[in-house]
């Protein structure tokens, strides 16, 4: 799904205070259109905006601020003082991503396979693939899945239904599998495994993942990997888990559902982390991590409350 081309809308301000209904509290509403959307500092007559800060800043931010509607938490309620349309909300962040997804994302699927890109399997109608991608042999890719530019994926590898995967990535090649003999002479451990991508995972770019020595590596249904992650061979990753920039899983860790890896992570091989861990920035991760429980630092250490 992409940003619509043009960045001038005309939506009825009244859809959107109805497609939060019951999530919010309205304050000023009125007949008029929102015409765009931009970060509450930037903001301008016919934007929507977001604040999700509560303090005394906030009030005086959306005070001053010049866009017809502002989503802001309910603690502010009955503290501001403006003409602008308010809908308070538990989580303002998380219902401007929504309005933003409902109202101004065009969900308008690419199709179709670039003249650039090489295609070595049979992909389906719904399957977009961009220029100079590469599909090597009997990959699978599920329907609504978007192939960006530059794209490498490798054979047998397992693509579920709308992924999305970003320019630069690669995703099937062998992992760092190799043992010395007593003549220090270094054998490759050869490597049978798929990559199998679950349904609704987004991949950003310049992401590499490798494939699995004999078992899969396994990314879990909806969760999301930034730009410049590594995924060593034979990992395991759960459902609706965040792997954040320039982090490093190593071979035949697994994660469990709803972790949250910060940005520059490191983990050590064969890692456990525990369902709804999160794992602070630039942690160096040597030993398993406990479900519900926050690590950071070098080594990475239960944070303290």
């Amino acid at each position: 799904m992409r940003q619509k081309k043009t960045l001038r809308f005309n939506i009825k301000k009244i859809d959107i205070i109805q497609y939060v209904g019951k999530g919010g509290i309205t304050i000023n509403s009125n007949k008029s259109i929102v015409t765009g959307f931009n970060s509450i500092q930037y903001s301008k007559k016919g934007d929507v905006t977001f604040l999700s800060k509560t303090d005394e800043s906030a009030v005086i931010t959306i005070n001053k601020s010049k866009a017809s509607l502002i989503i802001c938490s309910k603690k502010l309620l009955k503290k501001v003082n403006t003409l602008s349309t308010i809908i308070f909300v538990e989580n303002p962040r998380l219902w401007f991503i929504k309005i933003l997804n409902q109202f101004f994302v065009d969900k308008r699927i690419s199709k179709g396979i670039d003249s650039s890109a090489i295609v070595l399997s049979k992909i389906g109608k719904d399957v977009y693939v961009g220029p100079h991608s590469h599909i090597g042999k009997n990959v699978t890719i599920g329907r609504n899945s978007v192939i960006l530019g530059s794209v490498t994926v490798l054979d047998n590898t397992k693509i579920g239904n709308n992924v999305c995967i970003d320019p630069g990535t690669v995703i099937g090649t062998d992992g760092f599998g190799f043992e010395r003999d007593d003549m220090s002479k270094i054998h490759k451990f050869p490597h049978f495994g798929r990559v199998v991508i679950k349904d609704n995972v987004e991949i950003g770019s310049n992401v590499c993942i490798d494939r699995g020595t004999m078992s899969d590596t396994i990314i879990g249904q909806g969760s999301k990997i930034d730009n410049l992650v590594h995924i060593a061979h034979n990992v395991k990753i759960g459902k609706n888990c965040l792997i954040i920039a320039n982090s490093l899983v190593a071979g035949s860790c697994i994660i469990g559902d709803n972790v949250r890896i910060a940005m520059s992570v490191t983990l050590r091989e064969g890692i456990k982390i525990g369902k709804n861990a999160i794992v602070g920035m630039g942690s160096v991760v040597t030993k398993d991590v406990a479900s519900n429980t926050t690590v950071m630092g070098v080594p990475a250490k239960p944070a303290l409350s």
